[in-house]
């Protein structure tokens, strides 16, 4: 990989093995990890307003925002690359922000609030409404609260020079210009992890059962592992969807992998417990030597499923933003020949105590560590009985509306100094502490709380007797700038 510069931004490049279009791609070390609950979104408008000014052109140009980067990629003539490339910067540089309202209008119309569905959707449950585990939470009065002045501040931090990569699948061409805004690359810190989460197991609101482990940037064992464990339950569920083997990065050094699968309709217990028991299996024997065979064979036909889409260029940017090691594909293939049955044993038996198996609300496990005891869950509602009840000012229901209620509908609501507890029908409780709220979106006289653990709840004064007096509890207690009072 060749390495130059234009304009002060790095440009990566290697020879083209034959002539043709030339693919640039134009990445920024940014992406929905970097944004918070209050500014969710806000990468996504500056994509639309840049995409904006590109128009109509003569060759395939696109945009595509990850959790860790966005890529505006072009390909062409060397004059349409450059010419394409020049529009991204200058628009970058000079933002459209008359476009604003249009832009968060056509986003929020094109929204879903929680994809469950997603490979990420397991992430929350390791670190709560945050970093990575922003990245499934949408909403369409998300960007109807992103203001000009909010996109334009997030635009300056993050996109400029100091933390742009240009890749190219061949020579720069003449001409080539990156007038981008100077600026350093941003400051990156380890995302806080949630405590008593690493080695649980937990419910969540997804359709998919999740096994969540880290690993070492470059530890090839770590992948076969994943990818051994896939195949196996594979097999073993005869799923009717396709598994899919993720990955995110936690920072430089640590990746958060995410084995997903999507269980058979009314198999997520048994899914779940499967993809535990081969996982365990994994460790105490490690794989067969024939499995990895296999696998390597298929790593080699397949061109390089272990980065996903991601060709080689693409994977140097995404190094040179994140200073992980490159290795080009001869180099990765021939690392993950080499991993030995010892070598998947070893990195399961590290990484299993800060894993964190995710499964469908309303699913129960009884499941083991390897070394026997229970695996516990972590999850954020309280068992009545468990625990002593919350001592504060309890809101519930006026007597009248007690009586014709059902019981399974007889909520109620405890204040304390520190926060909100529900408490539901079986006195389970949650709480909802003030100094961990991410984010209140006021939906008439009813707010929703996203809590620091990352589940919405709803609370609405006409739900209890006197509940004016828990929601201006609330607004008195959240600072201004987590609250969102459009849409």
């Amino acid at each position: 990989m060749q390495r130059t510069s234009a304009d002060g931004v790095t440009v990566l490049w290697r020879p083209a093995p034959t002539p043709g279009p030339l693919t640039a791609q134009l990445t920024f070390g940014t992406g929905v990890r970097d944004e918070t609950a209050p500014t969710l979104g806000v990468t996504r408008v500056i994509e639309g307003l840049v995409m904006t000014e590109a128009g109509n052109r003569p060759h395939a140009y696109s945009s595509n925002l990850r959790d860790d980067v966005i890529e505006f990629t072009a390909k062409g003539t060397p004059d349409d690359v450059t010419g394409f490339l020049l529009t991204i910067c200058r628009a970058l540089s000079d933002l459209p922000l008359h476009h604003t309202a249009h832009v968060t209008a056509a986003l929020a119309g094109h929204t879903t609030q929680y994809a469950a569905n997603h490979p990420a959707a397991a992430l929350p449950a390791r670190y709560g409404p945050h970093a990575a585990g922003l990245i499934t939470y949408e909403h369409p009065g998300s960007y109807a609260a992103l203001t000009p002045e909010t996109v334009r501040a997030h635009a300056a931090a993050r996109f400029t020079r100091g933390n742009a990569v240009l890749a190219l699948d061949g020579p720069p061409p003449p001409g080539l210009a990156l007038p981008l805004p100077d600026g350093p690359p941003p400051r990156r810190t380890t995302p806080r992890t949630r405590p008593h989460v690493p080695g649980t197991w937990q419910r969540r609101p997804v359709d998919t059962v999740s096994l969540l482990l880290t690993c070492d940037a470059s530890d090839a064992a770590a992948t076969m592992a994943q990818l051994v464990l896939r195949r196996r339950v594979e097999r073993a569920v005869h799923c009717t969807a396709d598994t899919g083997a993720h990955w995110f990065l936690r920072d430089q050094d640590t990746l958060d992998r995410v084995l997903v699968i999507h269980p058979r309709p009314g198999k997520a217990r048994e899914t779940a417990v499967t993809l535990w028991q081969e996982t365990l299996r994994l460790t105490r024997k490690g794989p067969a030597q024939a499995e990895l065979d296999a696998l390597t064979h298929d790593i080699r036909s397949e061109a390089g499923p272990l980065w996903g889409s991601r060709r080689p260029f693409e994977r140097a940017a995404l190094a040179e933003h994140f200073a992980i090691p490159y290795l080009d594909d001869d180099t990765l293939f021939k690392s993950h020949a080499a991993v030995t049955p010892q070598a998947v044993r070893t990195y399961l038996e590290h990484a299993l105590p800060d894993s964190v198996l995710v499964v469908p609300h309303q699913t129960q496990l009884h499941l083991r560590t390897p070394n026997g005891s229970p695996l516990p869950n972590s999850d954020c509602w309280r068992p009545h009985g468990q625990h002593p009840p919350t001592p504060g000012t309890r809101y519930r229901k006026n007597p009248l509306r007690r009586a014709v209620t059902r019981r399974s509908h007889q909520g109620e609501y405890v204040l304390t100094p520190w926060g909100i507890v529900i408490r539901d029908a079986h006195r389970d409780e949650h709480d909802i502490r003030f100094d961990d709220i991410a984010l209140v979106r006021h939906e008439g006289p009813g707010r929703i709380v996203l809590t620091g653990c990352g589940c919405q709840m709803h609370l609405h004064p006409h739900q209890v007797a006197h509940g004016e007096r828990l929601i201006a509890a609330l607004d008195a207690a959240v600072p201004a700038h987590l609250v969102h009072t459009t849409g």
